[in-house]
């Protein structure tokens, strides 16, 4: 019975995407917004709606238009369907599976039936591996691959909400991440996203250089341990309040911002040590203002690791466990450069003496400072 009912469900499904094309040919401008699609999985089948860029497709446009037309589609049908079950297959304890039932069409405005357009309308249908067939008590693991990405701005990436039954997920694909697994455990979420967050603190030269600047100034482990708990606590807040609050910032003014927080912690260092040398009796800024200052800007660069856990892709139903990973792995690479840093002092002391370490920490608030203020003015360029 409760075969009869999946099959009965897959079939009313496939039929619906069959005829949405054909029955709604008046709305087909509204049918699938540009870099966004569906998959929904129903029993032992999969059935996929989405836009695909024409720029991700070769040998289609013929009159190098950058646009696909009614005539162009025709043409090429076969060596497109080739080409999008290429960049869109789905994965299952079977192994890859590929997209059935293709058809295509392009989504003219309704005002210009004739009209090229820039984004192929896409529906199709997979064939999965049953929990019976595979011997398992439940659904098997299911992982979607995308690599039809386009050239233009804004086609580098790909917004798809995966459903089954009252299972939803929202998976963002881009370059570098093109294969993501379907419906994971909490553990497997937390792991991916710990990684992706370690990698973003690595390969970010802006949130590691102004570390270096907070971590160069030394005043003992005690006001070490207190920096990096307020840069900590400042970026997880702006973090969860972003992603999970809703708080939302252009990245227009958060890069340019990110990059002022350099220039001002540097500037900051560098004032602080002129008072001590060139003030009689002047105390250095006190640590509690530049544990302030600290907590400040990582409240500034929460904003810009929120902005990188959204353009990774952020689902609602496990937003707990991908925020978790996501900071946890953050935490991880800056207490690795912190122990790295650490290290580095004791070489240079022991190969140079008690002042090296001082000379050194000078010489990295100066190249912060230059770095910063080229960032700065680079970013606000690129805003003008």
């Amino acid at each position: 019975m409760a075969a009869a009912q999946r099959w009965r469900r897959a079939a009313l499904a496939g039929l619906a995407l069959c005829g949405a094309l054909w029955a709604t040919a008046p709305a087909q401008a509204h049918l699938m917004a540009a870099q966004k699609g569906t998959l929904n999985v129903v029993g032992d089948a999969a059935f996929l709606v989405l836009s695909v860029p024409v720029s991700a497709l070769q040998g289609v446009d013929d009159d190098g238009d950058g646009a696909l037309s009614v005539a162009e589609l025709r043409a090429h049908t076969d060596a497109i369907r080739s080409q999008v079950q290429a960049g869109v297959q789905l994965h299952d304890a079977a192994g890859a599976r590929p997209l059935q039932l293709v058809m295509l069409d392009v989504a003219q405005p309704e005002n210009d039936p004739q009209a090229a357009v820039r984004h192929l309308v896409v529906m199709g249908r997979f064939a999965l591996a049953s929990a019976a067939a595979t011997g398992a008590d439940r659904s098997p693991p299911l992982a979607l691959k995308f690599s039809l990405f386009g050239t233009g701005a804004g086609e580098r990436q790909q917004d798809i909400t995966i459903t089954r039954r009252a299972e939803s997920q929202w998976a963002r694909f881009a370059s570098g991440q093109e294969t993501q697994a379907l419906f994971p455990a909490a553990a497997d979420l937390f792991a991916l996203h710990l990684r992706l967050g370690a990698a973003h603190v690595l390969g970010g030269l802006d949130h590691l250089l102004f570390l270096l600047v907070v971590l160069a100034a030394g005043g003992g482990w005690r006001h070490l341990a207190g920096a990096l708990t307020c840069f900590t606590a400042g970026h997880a807040i702006t973090l969860v309040a972003s992603v999970w609050g809703g708080l939302a910032v252009p990245p227009a003014i958060v890069e340019p911002a990110i990059a002022a927080t350099i220039v001002g912690m540097a500037l900051f260092d560098r004032w602080s040590h002129w008072r001590v040398r060139s003030v009689p009796g002047a105390r250095p800024a006190g640590q509690a203002l530049r544990l302030g200052l600290v907590f400040g800007c990582a409240l500034i660069h929460g904003l810009g690791l929120a902005s990188a856990l959204g353009t990774l892709g952020v689902d609602s139903a496990h937003l707990g466990w991908t925020l978790a990973g996501f900071n946890a792995g953050i935490e991880l690479a800056q207490l690795g450069v912190a122990g790295l840093f650490g290290l580095a002092t004791l070489a240079l002391r022991a190969a140079m003496g008690p002042a090296a370490p001082g000379l050194a920490a000078r010489l990295a608030s100066v190249v912060a400072l230059a770095a910063g203020t080229l960032w700065f003015v680079e970013r606000v360029v690129q805003i003008a």
